[in-house]
C-alpha cells in the first residue's frame, strides 16, 4: 500500500513537471521575451513583439487544454491575459479577469488577475472602471510588488479624466514611498506633466529641470528643455522663457556657414551674373544633434512672436533660413513667417504669399498641408469681408466672427479673440450683430479669462439692450444658468419668421418615365403584362375581374377590328376565338402604323357577339384612315368598296 501511494505521488509529480516545463516554462520566457523581463510593457510599445505574446498565448492555452487539474491552470489563464494586453486586445484580457476569483478562489494569483484588470480597463479607455479596479487592488494587496506600477497606472487614467492634482498625489507616492524603483523617472515626468495641466507651472519646470539633468542623451536633454520653455510659455512669462533659450543658445556651437553659389555661364555664352534658379527640391536632413542650434532660434522666434515682437520674430525665422538652406527647419521657418503675418501682422495678403512660398521652394513637407489648410481659411474669410449685396452686412460681421474664433480655439489667445469681438460689437452697434459679439465676449471672460463679474455685466446690457434677438434669450439663460434671476418683464421674444409664400410645385409622380424614350422595363411588361390586380397609366378596366385592357394604338390590329365592329362586321374566320391578351401601354410618341399588307391568310379576331372595347380618346384633329387595301385575301370590310383596279379582285 505505501508503495502504490509513493508510485502515485511520483506519477503527480511527473505531470506537473511536464505541465511546467514542456508549455508553461516557455509561455514565461516568450512572455518574458517580449517584456524585456519587466511585468508588462511600461510604455506600451508592442511594435516587434507580437510574435513573443502570440507564442506565450499558445503555451499557456496549450496548459489549460492538455492539463486542466495541473495547479499552473489559473498562472496560465493570467499569462494569458497578461500577454493579450501586450499584443493590445485590453477587451478580451477584461472577459478573462473580471471572473477570475470566482473562477480561482484558492489561487494566490488572484491579486496579480485585480491588477491587470484594472490595467486592461485604462488601456480599453475605461478610466472610470479603471480607477475603481486599482482602488480595490490597494485594499486587497497593500505589499504587492506591483504597488509602484499600480500608483503609476492610476495616475495615468486619472490623468484621462482630468483629475491632475489627485495624478500629482499618486506620481509622488512612487517618489516618495520607492526611490530606488525603475519607475523613479517615469513618475518624475508624470508628475511634471500633471502639474502643467493643472497650472502649476513652476513646480512642472522644476520637475522638467530635475529630468534634464537625469538625461543621458543630449536629444533628450533638449526634449527637456524645451518643456521647461513650455512652463514658462504657458504662464506668459516671455521673457523668462526667452533668458532661459537664449542662455542655451550660447553653448550651442553654430552650425557651418551654407555653400556659396557660384555663378554660372548666360545661355550666350558668356559669363553671367546670375545663378540659375533650381527647381523645388525636398527639404534635405541634417544629422542627428546638428539642427540643435536651429532648433533653439526657431523657438526663440515664437517666444518673440508671442510676446508681440513680430519684426524680432521674422529676424529669428529668416537666421534658420539662412542657416539650413533647402532643410525641413527652413521649411518650417517659411511657414512660421507666413503664420507671424496671419497672427500679429493681421496682414492676410502678406500672409498668404509666404504660405504660398512653402509649397513653391520647398516641395512637399509635412508644413505643406498646413500652409494649404491655412490658406483656404485666409481666403474664405477674405471673401467674407469683401461681401456685396444685401447681405453683405451679415457676410463682413461673420469674417470678424471667423478671426475670433480663429484666435480663440486655434491660436489659444483668448485675449486676442476678445478684441475680435469687440471689434465687431464696435463696427455694429445696435444690431443683432453686436448683441451676438457681446455674448461671445462676455462667454470669453467667463470661460477662459476668469473674470466672472464682467462677464455678468455684458450679459445684463444685453438683455437691456437688446430686446426681441436671439442674444437676448441666450443672455438670460447664461445668467440663469449662473444662478441669477432675469424679470420676465424685461424678455421679448423674438418675431417668428414670415411665412413661405412662395408657389410649391406639384412633385413629379415617381413612375412617372423620361419624355422621349420608353423605359426598358416596358419591353418586359409587353410580354408579361402589368402585375394582376393593378391598372398602368392610361389602361381602362373592362369587367368585373379587375382585368385592364390598353386603349388601341392606331394602325394596330386590334384597331382595324374595332373599326370593324363599329361598322357591324363580323370576324371571318375562328368564332370562338378569345380575345387578344392585354398588352403594356407605350408611352412617348405613337410607333408607326405596322405593315398588314401580308399574301394569304386573315387576322384574327373575337366573335362578333363579343362588346366591343372602349376606345380611348382622341385629341387633336382626327387621323387619316388606315391603308386598308391587302394583297391577297379578304380585307377588313369599309365604308367605302376598296379600289380593286391595282390588285384584282377578292
Amino acid at each position: 500500500m505505501p508503495l502504490a501511494l509513493a508510485a502515485l505521488l511520483a506519477l503527480a509529480a511527473t505531470l506537473t513537471s511536464c505541465a511546467y516545463y514542456n508549455t508553461f516554462y516557455l509561455a514565461r520566457k516568450y512572455y518574458f521575451k517580449a517584456t524585456d523581463g519587466a511585468p508588462y510593457d511600461v510604455d506600451h510599445q508592442t511594435t516587434g513583439q507580437e510574435s513573443n505574446y502570440t507564442k506565450a498565448i499558445d503555451y499557456s492555452k496549450k496548459v489549460i487544454a492538455q492539463y486542466p487539474k495541473s495547479k499552473w491552470v489559473d498562472d496560465a489563464v493570467l499569462l494569458w491575459a497578461q500577454a493579450l494586453v501586450g499584443r493590445d486586445d485590453p477587451l478580451q484580457t477584461v472577459t478573462l479577469l473580471q471572473d477570475f476569483a470566482d473562477r480561482f478562489p484558492k489561487s494566490d494569483q488572484r491579486n496579480d488577475a485585480q491588477f491587470f484588470l484594472a490595467l486592461a480597463y485604462r488601456y480599453a479607455r475605461r478610466y472610470t472602471l479603471s480607477v475603481d479596479a486599482f482602488d480595490r487592488f490597494f485594499q486587497q494587496a497593500p505589499k504587492s510588488p506591483l504597488v509602484p506600477y499600480a500608483y503609476l497606472e492610476r495616475s495615468r487614467a486619472l490623468m484621462s479624466l482630468d483629475r491632475y492634482s489627485e495624478a500629482v498625489d499618486d506620481a509622488s507616492q512612487i517618489l516618495t514611498r520607492f526611490p530606488r524603483s525603475p519607475l523613479v523617472d517615469r513618475a518624475l515626468r508624470q508628475r511634471a506633466e500633471a502639474r502643467l495641466e493643472e497650472g502649476d507651472y513652476d513646480g512642472a519646470r522644476a520637475d522638467f529641470h530635475e529630468i534634464g539633468n537625469r538625461a543621458t542623451t543630449d536629444a533628450d536633454r533638449l526634449t527637456f528643455l524645451m518643456r521647461e520653455a513650455d512652463c514658462l510659455e504657458a504662464a506668459r512669462n516671455y521673457e523668462g522663457e526667452l533668458g532661459l533659450l537664449r542662455g542655451e543658445l550660447g553653448h550651442t556651437p553654430p552650425p557651418p556657414p551654407p555653400p556659396t553659389t557660384t555663378s554660372l555661364p548666360a545661355s550666350g555664352g558668356g559669363i553671367g551674373t546670375g545663378t540659375a534658379a533650381p527647381p523645388p527640391a525636398v527639404p534635405s536632413q541634417f544629422a542627428a544633434g546638428s539642427d540643435k542650434y536651429g532648433r533653439l532660434t526657431m523657438r526663440i522666434g515664437t517666444a518673440e512672436l508671442l510676446a508681440g515682437h513680430l519684426n524680432e520674430a521674422l529676424a529669428e525665422y529668416d537666421h534658420v533660413m539662412h542657416d539650413y538652406p533647402k532643410s525641413s527647419l527652413s521649411a518650417e521657418a517659411q511657414f512660421r513667417i507666413g503664420y507671424a503675418y496671419e497672427t500679429a501682422g493681421d496682414d492676410f495678403d502678406r500672409a498668404l504669399e509666404e504660405y504660398a512660398r512653402v509649397k513653391g521652394e520647398y516641395g512637399t513637407t509635412q508644413y505643406t498641408q498646413q500652409a494649404q489648410q491655412r490658406s483656404d481659411d485666409l481666403s474664405r474669410i477674405q471673401q467674407f469681408r469683401k461681401g456685396t449685396g444685401a447681405d453683405s452686412l451679415e457676410r463682413k460681421a461673420e469674417a470678424g466672427f471667423l478671426t475670433a474664433e480663429r484666435y480663440l480655439f486655434e491660436l489659444k489667445r483668448p485675449d486676442r479673440a476678445y478684441e475680435e469681438y469687440g471689434n465687431v460689437a464696435q463696427s455694429y452697434p445696435g444690431t443683432s450683430v453686436a448683441a451676438r459679439a457681446l455674448n461671445a465676449q462676455a462667454w470669453v471672460l467667463e470661460r477662459k479669462l476668469d473674470r466672472r463679474d464682467s462677464a455678468d455685466s455684458l450679459f445684463w446690457k444685453v438683455v437691456r439692450e437688446y430686446p426681441a434677438t436671439e442674444a437676448q434669450i441666450a443672455a438670460r439663460d447664461y445668467l440663469e444658468a449662473d444662478g441669477q434671476t432675469v424679470p420676465d418683464s424685461l424678455i421679448v421674444l423674438p418675431a417668428p419668421p414670415p411665412p413661405d409664400t412662395t408657389r410649391k410645385l406639384t412633385p413629379i409622380p415617381r413612375q412617372t418615365p423620361v419624355l422621349g424614350a420608353a423605359p426598358r422595363d416596358s419591353l418586359r411588361a409587353r410580354r408579361i403584362g402589368p402585375p394582376p390586380g393593378r391598372f398602368a397609366p392610361g389602361m381602362l378596366q373592362t369587367d368585373s375581374t379587375q382585368r385592364a385592357v390598353p386603349p388601341p394604338v392606331f394602325g394596330s390590329p386590334e384597331d382595324s377590328l374595332a373599326r370593324l365592329r363599329r361598322a357591324g362586321g363580323g370576324s371571318p374566320s375562328s368564332p370562338s376565338a378569345s380575345p387578344p391578351p392585354p398588352a403594356a401601354p407605350t408611352y412617348g410618341p405613337a410607333p408607326a402604323p405596322p405593315d398588314t399588307s401580308k399574301r394569304g391568310g386573315s387576322a384574327g379576331a373575337p366573335p362578333a357577339s363579343a362588346a366591343p372595347p372602349p376606345a380611348a380618346p382622341t385629341y387633336g384633329p382626327a387621323p387619316a384612315p388606315p391603308d386598308t387595301s391587302k394583297r391577297g385575301g379578304s380585307a377588313s370590310p369599309a365604308p367605302a368598296p376598296p379600289d380593286t383596279s391595282k390588285h384584282g379582285g377578292p
